[in-house]
């Protein structure tokens, strides 16, 4: 589980093009936002 004031473990999704991204190839930015719309488009 992460934890404030900790540095984020290594993970790896899916963009919105369908290429994977991972957070090490943010290493070094000052913020890295990630959003997620679960329902979004579904129809439902």
């Amino acid at each position: 589980m992460a934890e404030v004031g900790k540095a984020a473990p290594e993970f790896k999704l899916k963009s919105h093009d369908g290429s994977e991204v991972s957070l090490s190839q943010y290493r070094g930015s000052k913020w890295v936002v990630i959003s997620a719309y679960p329902f979004a488009f579904t129809g439902g």
